[in-house]
């Protein structure tokens, strides 16, 4: 009995480690899916992307997962993040896998007041349709926006991870390059704050003209 209590908690701790080792971000809205990253350097190690394509004659959804095959690529081609430690990764991806398809995809996201994240997305696509004029490629393209937050990696998808390397097929380590948002704007005084600073510099020109007497 000991035995095997101590084979399950084994067990328990290295699927604990490989889950440790990744943590995901679940997108919401007209880009859904999630990313799979490394917890050590925001490195994206996986991807399901879902993208809505704007402008099309029907709802139209564009897939997105990494692939390197001779029918062509869905890849990512650069990494940049506003976070130093804790928060996904932005990116982007170009794809031209199939005959029927090109897009380009970059993902941004920002953290709101309260610790959620958003995102902003800007897609070009270029997409072989058939409608009542023939059939020809169309382009389109637009900005999306919409939430992420923390999800659960699936433990599976964790060993797998571990057993090629920490990288899905089709995925070149790149660990993401810092990038400073800039300052946050300073934020402006309420009325009744602006009424005390006031009332302190007029405080302060009585004092002067005392002293000055």
């Amino acid at each position: 009995m000991i035995k095997r209590l101590l084979a399950l908690a084994a067990g328990s701790l290295l699927s604990l480690n490989a889950f440790a080792g990744y943590i995901q971000y679940d997108l919401s809205g007209p880009v859904s899916g999630h990313i799979v990253q490394h917890e050590s350097d925001q490195s994206i190690a996986y991807f399901w992307i879902d993208q809505l394509v704007t402008g099309t004659p029907y709802p139209f959804i564009q897939s997105l997962t990494p692939v390197q095959q001779g029918e062509g690529a869905t890849v990512i081609r650069a990494t940049t993040t506003y976070f130093r430690n804790d928060g996904p990764t932005n990116f982007s991806i170009s794809s031209d896998f199939g005959a029927d398809q090109t897009t380009w995809l970059d993902i941004a996201f920002s953290r709101g007041a309260q610790g959620s994240f958003s995102y902003t997305a800007n897609h070009a696509n270029s997409i072989y349709l058939c409608g009542d004029n023939g059939c020809g490629f169309e382009s389109f393209s637009g900005t999306l926006s919409g939430s992420a937050s923390r999800g659960v990696v699936d433990p599976q998808l964790a060993s797998y991870l571990d057993f090629v390397g920490g990288y899905y097929d089709g995925i070149a380590p790149a660990v993401p390059t810092y990038v400073n948002p800039g300052p946050a704007p300073a934020p402006v005084p309420e009325p009744g704050s602006l009424a005390l600073l006031a009332l302190g510099a007029l405080g302060l020109a009585g004092m002067r003209r005392k002293t000055a007497n």
